[in-house]
């Protein structure tokens, strides 16, 4: 049986056998040289043994140096169980690094900074082999250089670091292929935080990938049988820089037959010089000072990804209340955005991208005997604030798109700029300008002791059909967090518009009724609203109120729309509950008031101290009209299945009577599924749910889990079932390849596999590897593997005398297989059931062919002797 050896981190078996590493990382060297082994540094510490140790201690108490430069020896007759003089000169040198380029982590100032290659050559100086280390490599590490005038700093030439800049330090550990480099603060660049030099971000590779969502529900009540079918499709393609995108639908229900309908289609592209993305085709403006449109054009905006410290977009979060196991549906401006089943009582769906940052969000709740109800939640953006200098605009042309060959699209142009002229201050503005409509916009951002805070007036001059109408809107957005007492007020705002202002959807509306043009849906012009979110956390009580709120009315409309959501969350010991209550009220055009209440009490208890227990939950949810649905059960993990849950639940509800139901959904390298069914007194339910993803690229097809905007693909050639690290259930199929399902673009992501489900017939020159992807591109990250038999080579002389301790071992091709132990044994990956191994050692080599025996499926390596000659 193998045994790992503690001390020498998995490099010792049996007696001493040389490296795996698949738990160590290998040195990537120039040629012609012999790269160091780590472990085999780790067999000459080992082997020196205390002994030795004692040695250098005592130099060291007697006050002789012990540095490298001061030539400090160990005798090596001290090691024992080898009858050759060790070969290991060139491992007991200073730090045991030999002259080489090596892949090695870098930290600065005890912050990973990446993985690199880094040549390591002698210090004219000092003789001691160093990192060579160029102002190049120390700007893109965040050192300011600018202030450094020696003749040493030629572009291009090793930078003494530690002997040029004060208190500066460059420490290297062998054992873990860890350069340690700190750096005064001083001299570090103020920039640079959390940001990575464009000369790093990856473009990607040629791919197509198709993302799918898909959820469908069949319902059978009194008799009749109804269908509701969705599927979100987005699709993309990637050539060089360019970005093909595609948004799009097929809904299939109620009676009606198929309808596909296209979201939107764009080409897009990383501009570097501006910082910025270049959108062509069906998109939508920038929404941080006007309304967003939808067009048909082209369009330069800023990325704060691509810049330090960029700010995070708000995404909205839709909270309600679902009392069976439902279908939610909801759509922004009557495109699709997400669809998907939910079980019964309190729900939140966060997955949510809308196309632009504003736009109220419709919501709509479909129960299991096909009741359906309706709220809408408001959606606007944060303050507008950006740090002191920087810099974002927009520029957008082309043709108002109404989504309707019969609709008006008139062009316009658009452009906006947002700059910070302090910290606490930001100015933006920007004009829309078309054929008879004109609006312009100024504002400013301020943050406060209280708060950020951000205030605009907006003016709109609108000419349809020789009719002027101009008018203004005031917009007031607040944000802040109070660390004190836990409290986020993450949107708080207000806006109030005249009678006679007209946004730029207004106008086309105009336009088209002027026309004839007959809707489906007529918004009415906005008077004015205000809208909330407030998150307050009680850490002591392990609890949490979140409140959500809305409220708008119009000028040319009776009535409002409202919609509160309330929610408490607690634990009690191991009991978790919560009381939910939700209201929304509609008053629509033709003065029809259609409203709900309804408030949800939830518990939930685990039936086991294990964290994989099942748990019992109930829940109770009373509506306005005085109906009240109970439902109880069961959920938890499928045999123990991490990536499997169920829900067993049955209740008794006033409209349908008694119910039972069931979910189960898991997670697999292949995507996520779902499938629910449901029964009551007068109705059955059947509900099933699927996304995943479909990417073709250079290297074959494979299909994962849904992809986000940016995702990866991994690389463990001739090798299937490798399991990655970091992410939840995702292993190499059978081409070799992988799904990264998201990746932040623009910054470091690390991607690590899981070595232990190896076997030890693979063996990784490295098992983490790190990936820095432009926005929308598809990086391949590759891991080296070799792939064949481990063997443990017993090598002797012709005489039957042993080989020196530290001799290396290679194959045919010369790559560097192992290091022979003091038992004169060697520990190899050999692809080859036979061939010839090349053993060196100071100025002498023997050659010793191999023939292996059968594969022995029950030994984890076999043991063959063979003849040094």
């Amino acid at each position: 049986m193998e045994r790992r050896d503690k001390n020498t981190k998995g490099c010792i078996s049996n007696a001493v056998l040389p490296c795996n590493r698949r738990s160590v990382s290998r040195p990537h060297t120039t040629p012609g040289r012999h790269p160091l082994s780590i472990c085999i540094a780790a067999t000459a510490a080992w082997a020196v043994g205390s002994s030795a140790m004692a040695i250098a201690d005592a130099s060291s108490d007697s006050g002789h140096p012990t540095s490298a430069s001061a030539g400090v020896k160990f005798n090596t007759a001290f090691i024992q169980g080898t009858d050759q003089p060790a070969d290991l000169d060139v491992f007991l040198q200073g730090n045991s690094v030999v002259p080489g380029t090596y892949r090695v982590d870098i930290y600065v100032n005890r912050a990973l900074s990446g993985r690199r290659d880094i040549n390591f050559v002698a210090n004219p100086g000092s003789g001691a082999i160093e990192a060579c280390l160029t102002l190049d490599l120390l700007a893109q590490l965040g050192m300011d250089t600018s202030g450094l005038n020696d003749t040493s700093t030629t572009p291009g030439l090793c930078f003494d670091l530690s002997a040029k800049v004060e208190f500066a330090h460059v420490e290297y550990q062998p054992t873990s292929l860890r350069l340690n480099i700190s750096i005064p603060q001083a001299m570090m660049s103020r920039s640079v935080r959390g940001y990575v030099s464009p000369e790093l971000w990856d473009e990607g590779e040629t791919a197509a990938f198709i993302n799918y969502s898909f959820s469908g529900a069949r319902r059978s009540r009194s008799g009749q049988t109804q269908d509701q079918y969705y599927l979100g499709l987005r699709n993309g393609l990637n050539l060089g820089a360019w970005r093909l995108r595609n948004e799009s639908s097929l809904v299939y229900g109620d009676a009606q037959p198929y309808r596909f309908r296209n979201n939107r289609t764009f080409l897009q592209r990383d501009i570097t010089a501006f910082k910025s993305q270049l959108t062509l085709g069906e998109t939508f403006t920038d929404s941080q000072v006007f309304d967003s449109v939808r067009f048909i054009g082209a369009m330069l905006a800023s990325d704060d990804g691509m810049l330090p410290d960029s700010e995070r977009v708000y995404a909205p979060v839709v909270r309600g209340i679902a009392e069976t196991n439902a279908m939610v549906e909801v759509r922004q401006r009557g495109f699709v955005l997400y669809s998907g089943n939910v079980s019964p009582g309190p729900f939140e769906i966060s997955d949510i991208y809308p196309s632009g940052s504003n736009g109220d969000l419709e919501v709509t709740v479909i129960e299991a005997d096909g009741r359906r109800r309706v709220f809408v939640q408001a959606y606007a953006s944060l303050p507008i604030m950006v740090p002191k200098g920087a810099l974002r605009y927009s520029l957008a042309a082309g043709h108002y798109d109404s989504h309707d060959e019969a609709g008006a699209s008139p062009a316009f142009t658009s452009a906006t700029l947002i700059y910070g002229l302090t910290e606490q201050l930001t100015a933006f503005g920007g004009a829309q300008v078309a054929e008879d409509f004109q609006a312009g916009n100024i504002g400013a951002g301020i943050n406060t002791g209280l708060g950020a805070v951000s205030l605009d007036l907006t003016q709109s001059v609108s000419q349809p059909r020789r009719q002027s109408y101009t008018g203004q809107s005031l917009r007031v957005r607040y944000a802040n967090t109070l660390d004190l007492t836990n409290t986020t007020l993450a949107v708080a705002g207000y806006r109030y518009s005249t009678d006679q202002y007209r946004t730029f959807d207004n106008h086309v509306e105009a336009l088209q009724a002027d026309n004839g043009t007959a809707f489906d849906r007529v918004i009415g012009r906005a008077r004015d609203r205000i809208e909330f979110n407030l998150t307050q956390a009680l850490a002591e009580q392990s609890a949490s109120l979140s409140l959500t709120g809305s409220e708008q009315r119009y000028w040319d409309a009776t009535g409002k729309t409202r919609q509160l959501y309330l929610s408490w969350n607690a634990a009690w010991r191991s009991l978790s509950y919560g009381v939910s209550l939700e209201r929304s009220q509609t008053i629509q055009r033709d003065g029809q008031n259609r409203s709900d209440n309804r408030i949800a009490l939830t518990l939930s208890v685990p039936l086991g101290d294990s964290p994989s227990s099942s748990r019992a939950f109930g829940n109770a949810v009373h509506d306005s009209s005085g109906n009240t649905n109970l439902q109880t059960g069961l959920n938890g993990q499928v045999f123990d299945d991490r990536n499997t849950f169920y829900s067993l639940q049955a209740g008794h509800d006033g409209r349908s009577g008694a119910s039972g139901s069931g979910k189960i959904n898991t997670t697999t390298p292949f995507g996520r599924f779902d499938a629910g069914y449901g029964q009551g007194r007068d109705y059955r339910s059947f509900s099933v749910g699927a996304t995943g993803s479909v990417v073709a690229h250079g290297g074959g097809v494979n299909v994962g889990q849904p992809l986000g905007d940016t995702f990866a693909l991994v690389q463990v050639k001739d090798v299937a079932g490798a399991r990655l690290s970091n992410f939840s259930n995702i292993e190499t199929a059978s081409n070799g390849y992988a799904i990264v399902p998201y990746t932040q673009p623009y910054r470091a992501n690390w991607v690590s596999l899981d070595t232990r489900q190896l076997g030890a017939d693979v063996e990784l020159e490295n098992a983490v590897a790190q990936v820095i992807p432009r926005r929308g591109a598809v990086p391949v990250v590759s891991f080296k593997a070799a792939v064949g038999r481990r063997v443990q080579f017993e090598l002797v002389r012709s005489d039957g005398s042993r080989l020196p301790l530290g001799a290396v071992v290679e194959d045919e091709r010369g790559k560097l297989l192992a290091a022979v132990d003091p038992t004169s044994r060697a520990l190899v990956l050999s692809e080859q059931d036979s061939g010839e191994l090349i053993v060196k050692w100071s100025d002498q080599q023997c050659r010793a062919r191999f023939e292996l025996p059968p594969r022995d499926p029950q030994r984890t390596y076999d043991r063959l002797k063979a003849v040094c000659l």
